[in-house]
Parts: C-alpha cells; sequence; structure tokens
C-alpha cells in the first residue's frame, strides 16, 4: 500500500528515446504512481548540433509524443509531460524554431553540456578548470537566458557534478554574472531548476548549490522546479526529500511544474 501522502514531481527524466539512457518508461511511470508523483516530465535530449547530431543522432519527436500519448492512457492517475532537454539553445534557435512550428514539446529545459569553447561540462572533466573556462560558462548560460525560448534553465552549474571539490577561483569575481542571469530569468519567467543527479556523483550539494540559490531569493527569485535528471531507475526519487528538505532549510515555500503552457505550485 501507497505509503507517501505528500504529492510528488520531478520535471527531468530521461527514457531510453535519449542516446544516453536505458530506463524503461513503463517501469518508471509505474514506480512514479506508487510514491505519489502527481506530475513527471520525460525530457529527453534534443541536441541540434553538427557534432552531437553526428554522434548521437537527433530525437524523433513524432515517435515520442505517440510513446507519451500510449503511457498517459495506460497511467490516468498521473501527469505526464512530453519535454525535452534542449541542449545549447542560444546556438540552434533557428532550426529549433522551425522544427518547433511543426511540432513542440510541451515543457523545454534549456542546457549547456558543451560550451563554444568545446568545454564538454556534463561528462567526467577530470582536471580543475581555469577561472576563464568557468567565467566562459556561465557567461554562455547567460547568453541562453537573454535570448530565452525554454521554459526551465536545466543544471547550472553542472561541471561541478564532476569536479565538486576543486573550486581555484574566486566566487565574488563570477557574481556580477551570475546575477546577470537570475534577473534575465525573473524578467522573463524562466524556472530554475533544482537538478539533484550531483548527488549520484558523490557531490555534497544539488545544482545550483545554496550559495547561489540563496542569492536568486534575495533577489526576488522564487520559480523553481525539481529535477532528478535520472537516466536509471533506481536513481528516481533516491535523493528527492533529502534536496526538499534543503529547499525548506533555503527558506522555499513551494516548487513549480508546468503542464499546457501553465504553472502550478506545489507546496514544501
Amino acid at each position: 500500500m501507497n505509503t507517501y501522502t505528500h504529492p510528488r514531481i520531478d520535471m527531468h527524466i530521461h527514457g531510453f528515446l535519449s542516446s544516453d539512457s536505458a530506463l524503461d518508461y513503463h517501469e518508471l511511470c509505474k514506480k512514479a504512481c506508487e510514491l505519489n508523483y502527481t506530475s513527471i516530465a520525460f525530457t529527453e535530449h534534443f541536441d541540434l548540433l553538427d557534432t552531437e547530431i553526428l554522434e548521437y543522432g537527433i530525437l524523433s519527436l513524432n515517435k515520442y509524443f505517440i510513446l507519451i500519448d500510449k503511457l498517459r492512457k495506460e497511467f490516468p492517475e498521473i501527469n505526464i509531460i512530453k519535454g525535452i532537454e534542449l541542449g545549447e539553445p542560444h546556438r540552434v534557435k533557428e532550426i529549433s524554431d522551425r522544427l518547433f512550428k511543426i511540432e513542440k514539446p510541451e515543457y523545454i529545459i534549456g542546457s549547456l553540456h558543451v560550451t563554444k569553447k568545446n568545454l564538454n561540462v556534463s561528462t567526467n572533466i577530470n582536471r580543475i578548470l581555469t577561472i576563464n573556462e568557468v567565467e566562459n560558462y556561465y557567461q554562455e548560460n547567460l547568453d541562453m537566458v537573454q535570448q530565452g525560448g525554454f521554459d526551465t534553465l536545466g543544471h547550472l552549474s553542472i561541471y561541478k557534478r564532476s569536479i565538486p571539490y576543486n573550486e581555484n577561483y574566486p566566487k565574488k569575481r563570477l557574481f556580477y554574472i551570475i546575477d546577470e542571469i537570475f534577473r534575465e530569468m525573473i524578467k522573463k519567467n524562466i524556472c530554475l531548476e533544482i537538478n539533484f543527479s550531483s548527488f549520484f556523483r558523490n557531490c555534497i550539494s544539488f545544482l545550483p548549490e545554496p550559495e547561489l540559490l540563496v542569492r536568486y531569493r534575495d533577489m526576488g527569485g522564487d520559480l523553481i522546479t525539481i529535477g532528478s535528471d535520472s537516466h536509471q531507475l533506481e536513481h528516481f526519487d533516491k535523493f528527492y526529500n533529502k534536496t526538499l528538505d534543503s529547499l525548506r532549510l533555503l527558506k522555499f515555500r513551494c516548487i513549480w511544474w508546468k503542464l499546457e503552457n501553465k504553472w502550478y505550485k506545489l507546496d514544501l
């Protein structure tokens, strides 16, 4: 019998249609229902840079949406959202705009995985980044939110998943960029994702780290959502309670999820 009474959400999940995931959609939905999730978003990788298409191919939105429609019929008790994680949206705007005129996802996470300097911040970096590399990373995130065109900024500070204890730069030097990112997000009503996939890699914090979340909160930002960034069934929900406990300590009162172009609030 289900003992989870408080409704839950997860707005960042990858099924087997993502090239780096083998997660079964049906099994995930079954587990989500058992754990009293009210809404989940499958957010398959949608990478449109030439180099990524050549290496990973491209997601068939039509095939993906048909699969979600079938899941909705099988699991009517949960909101299953047709989402994507759009990589480097500021660099692929022309082609993504053309594609989304034909068929648009219900929910779009904008994420930076590969910088213009060809640094892949989503994989194991295995070295300490230079101050310029970190600064360039945040500057590209600022470029992304200034252009907009997506609902949520995904996994800000993702490079820390692979080098969580090796920050060799003065944080205050970067606050001017980070604060501008948050100002733009608040102005454009872009949600900030709290991504707890970092816990799967033995990091001490979710992303972005609490220090940055406090800055966002103090600037008036309250539109946040949470995502496990699950690629494996066992990762789903694993650090959910830990993440929410931290958000409560940081004095956030709610998290948000989006469906049919409308944001819904879930109290903490």
